[in-house]
């Protein structure tokens, strides 16, 4: 009888399993070339190129900035608790190994998706814009990430005669060939561009030829570049973008990982209690006291310190940070970013104009006049305007208007005598991303 029972129950469940498995479709184990390749899919193609660019341009910056004077790692800062930040903020770190290498592998992740975005293309036969779009985001997004690797993994003291990377596997190449490699894209990317983005790619190009101090060069691009009231290039996640904004996510409203040197607050002067309401700090009155400006040295100078530059609250966006219990001073972190999804200006018609004060300084005609250019940048957020500039007044404008764009790096490294290295607690020096042989070959090199 029990063997009867049983033998009924696994027929019934045989029967019930197949009727079961009948009324559902068939399961997907795979996608098919041909499923991929179809010219339907160029949309979701390029999102995964601009999600993935997104991702490494934020990480990429965020890192910049905190390796030179634009952020600090202070554990005194409620949320600063890795040692990682510690050695980000000193300069000493290999930055391809371990937790120190996603910016490096986002980088190589985004010529991998443009790549495959372009061999997608070359096999598909869709509509004519979807494919120029296509192509043009293949291009530009492939020549990028070479420009990114020379400029933050290759730059130095004796740049651009040393330094440089790898991507994807491949060799080593120089400074000087990861530049040629993003020009040779940049060229092709321009076949496929509208006239907007034609500018976008000239600005861009001017820009990677200002750094290579290829003044001429630069000049005949950047006056071709992005004009006043042009829409800005911006590193904006696509749809479903699984990767947050870097600065907001590790240096933002997020979490304060990272904060913001003191220097930038103290433009705008220390906070304080205006009990009489008079708008200016009686010594009667309670002031927040931040750090000592342009070092890391956790504790603030004890003096109430008013603003120098108070105009520039409109476009150095900033919030205190909570600190640890018992400390007698704030940080503050930026706020220019504050959401996940917040865009990072890759390039814009600021940053255009800057280029062009900066080219025009250096004796090359571009059709306007220092004053005049960066005149039209501080107009753009409200500002008065100059009278006359130098070198040294165009990086501060610099400074504030490139505020969180991961270009002060840069710029210290180009003008090593103009802008002091930012010196962490223990005194030593800001090493480059990319250690070079003769730094490797120093005993005394960390």
């Amino acid at each position: 009888m029990k063997r009867i029972l049983i033998t009924l129950q696994m027929l019934i469940l045989m029967l019930g399993c197949e009727a079961f498995v009948e009324n559902t479709s068939p399961s997907i184990s795979y996608v098919t070339d041909e499923d991929i390749n179809d010219p339907a899919n160029i949309p979701f193609l390029i999102n995964g190129v601009l999600n993935d660019y997104s991702r490494a341009h934020s990480y990429v910056s965020l890192w910049a900035d905190l390796l030179s004077d634009v952020m600090v790692n202070d554990g005194r800062v409620q949320g600063s608790t890795d040692v990682r930040g510690e050695y980000l903020d000193n300069g000493t770190y290999d930055p391809t190994v371990g937790t120190y290498a996603p910016p490096y592998q986002a980088i190589a992740q985004v010529w991998r998706s443009a790549n495959s975005l372009r061999l997608k293309l070359d096999v598909m036969d869709g509509d004519q814009s979807a494919e120029q779009e296509g192509y043009f985001t293949a291009y530009l997004y492939q020549a990028l990430p070479y420009y990114l690797l020379g400029t933050y993994y290759g730059n130095g003291p004796t740049y651009p005669d040393h330094g440089g990377a790898t991507l994807n596997e491949s060799v080593f190449m120089s400074t000087n060939d990861l530049y040629s490699m993003a020009l040779a894209y940049f060229d092709s990317a321009m076949v496929y561009a509208d006239e907007h983005q034609q500018k976008i790619i000239h600005s861009l190009i001017g820009r990677q030829y200002l750094y290579a101090g290829n003044y001429s060069a630069s000049a005949q691009h950047a006056i071709q570049g992005l004009q006043q009231g042009d829409d800005p290039f911006e590193a904006v996640p696509g749809e479903e973008n699984p990767w947050p904004n870097w600065y907001w996510y590790e240096a933002g409203s997020n979490r304060t990982r990272y904060t913001l040197a003191s220097r930038f607050k103290h433009l705008l002067g220390e906070d304080f209690e205006d009990t009489n309401g008079n708008g200016t700090w009686d010594t009667s009155e309670v002031f927040i006291d931040c750090a000592v400006p342009g070092a890391d040295v956790g504790q603030g100078d004890g003096i109430y310190n008013g603003p120098s530059e108070p105009e520039e609250i409109t476009r150095l966006l900033m919030s205190a940070a909570a600190m640890t219990p018992g400390q007698s001073y704030v940080r503050y972190f930026q706020m220019k970013y504050p959401d996940a999804d917040s865009p990072i200006p890759v390039i814009n018609w600021q940053e255009n104009h800057l280029i062009l004060a900066e080219l025009e300084l250096r004796g090359e005609s571009v059709n306007v006049s220092a004053v005049d250019a960066v005149n039209a940048v501080r107009a753009f957020h409200g500002l008065s305007s100059l009278d006359s500039i130098d070198l040294n007044l165009l990086l501060h404008e610099r400074d504030k208007e490139l505020f969180c764009q991961g270009q002060r790096l840069i710029d210290q490294n180009r003008f090593p005598d103009l802008l002091s290295w930012h010196i962490s607690g223990e005194n030593t020096w800001h090493y480059l991303p990319i250690p070079y042989e003769e730094e490797l070959a120093n005993p005394n090199y960390p």
